[in-house]
């Protein structure tokens, strides 16, 4: 019992440590530009159907290349995303009595790797499809892929104290704290000698997500949340009281949402270097039916580009662009431009109705019109640069 406890409060200490993990300078007086690319819910197998470590079977057998063939040249950011909605491991364990129970290969979140996802969350309702053995497994995947590549954010799954603890690096110079939570069945809370999830419903995880959050030793926070009701694209109330703590207490610069399954509102800040995506739909969900012949506003997947300008006196956001897609249960495609307009239009009324003056409106860019662009004012750095003189 003793030798849990002092474990679980030396991995709780080791995560608020920074690890150097990429090049580049720390800041200087001038700051650095800093991207985050991210996407919403990821697996590649239908529930109760064992993965294949190169194929995904959907209505035909796709070589795992072809789902990401487009997602690989978006993937351009120092941090890029995703919600991991499934167990990773090789083989089952205890599968659980649900509807849904997905699971995915190692070697195809490798591939994720391989073409630049270097920041997951896996705190979600389908962390423990596959019983705790199932999170074990997960957990170990991905300790043994940061191990190797060091240059991996991962945060939701752990051990009691680690689960809502921020993990920190330091990311082209620039330290970076990431959190996340989700709903979950409490039976799968962590324990000081069992690996469990971070949980909006377990007493006092949201309280020590955000004074972790609070407290660490970073120059820029991210905070994930697997949260709201399915197929339902506004936020409620109790929501957005959620999220007005997350930006005051938690000191959060960025704020990703998925589990709507459909893409929601954005809000932003730029004096005080913060965006919200309250949700941004599903990315690569094999395990969900297709959504390509739903109306606008309800037939996409929100792929999105921050770009904000870290400097020592703090942080400003700069510009959003984001790319809304179909094909999100195969292989994520751009929509076509008369699409997009609709969309964008959509999506800006939602972000109105959700967050006000500070629902952002965006435009549809006119050097690549599957986009839309929000800019914020300068001082941009080179990417937000180019992109807003567009």
């Amino acid at each position: 019992m003793h030798l849990n406890f002092f474990k679980a409060l030396f991995l709780s200490l080791l995560s608020f440590s920074t690890l150097s993990c990429s090049s580049g300078s720390p800041i200087g007086p001038v700051g650095r530009e800093f991207v985050v690319t991210f996407g919403g819910d990821v697996n590649f197998a239908h529930s109760l159907v064992s993965p294949s470590p190169d194929t995904v079977f959907t209505s035909s057998v796709l070589p795992l290349e072809n789902t990401t063939a487009f997602l690989r040249h978006e993937l351009t950011g120092d941090l890029n995303f995703i919600n991991s909605e499934t167990v990773v491991s090789a083989q089952d364990h205890d599968i659980q009595d649900k509807e849904f129970v997905f699971r995915s290969h190692p070697e195809q979140f490798d591939h994720l790797v391989d073409i630049g996802v270097n920041l997951f969350s896996l705190a979600n309702n389908h962390a423990y499809d596959h019983g705790r053995p199932g999170m074990e497994a997960t957990l170990e995947y991905f300790n043994r892929v940061a191990e190797v590549r060091g240059d991996i954010l991962f945060a939701g799954v752990d051990v009691q104290g680690v689960a809502t603890a921020p993990q920190i690096q330091t990311i082209n110079g620039v330290r970076v704290a990431f959190s996340a939570i989700g709903i979950g069945n409490p039976q799968f809370t962590p324990r000081s000698d069992a690996v469990g999830m971070s949980m909006f419903n377990a007493a006092g995880h949201w309280e020590q997500v955000l004074e972790g959050l609070a407290a660490s030793d970073a120059d820029f926070r991210i905070l994930s949340i697997h949260l709201g009701a399915e197929n339902v694209n506004t936020v409620n109330a109790a929501e957005l009281r959620l999220v007005q703590r997350a930006l005051e207490e938690g000191r959060v610069n960025l704020l990703l949402g998925h589990h709507p399954h459909v893409t929601r509102g954005v809000a932003a800040d730029p004096d005080r270097g913060q965006a919200v995506f309250h949700s941004l739909g599903n990315l690569l969900f094999v395990g969900g039916a297709s959504r390509d012949h739903l109306p606008v506003g309800w037939d996409y997947g929100l792929f999105g580009k921050a770009y904000f300008q870290v400097t020592r006196s703090g942080v400003r956001l700069t510009a959003i662009e984001v790319l809304p897609l179909l094909g999100v249960n195969v292989a994520p495609r751009p929509m076509d431009p008369e699409r997009v307009g609709a969309t964008l239009e959509h999506l800006s009324a939602l972000s109105r109705q959700t967050d006000g003056d500070r629902g952002v409106q965006f435009t549809q860019l006119q050097s690549d019109p599957t986009r839309g662009i929000a800019c914020f004012g300068g001082p941009y750095g080179s990417a937000a640069r180019q992109l807003c003189a567009n």
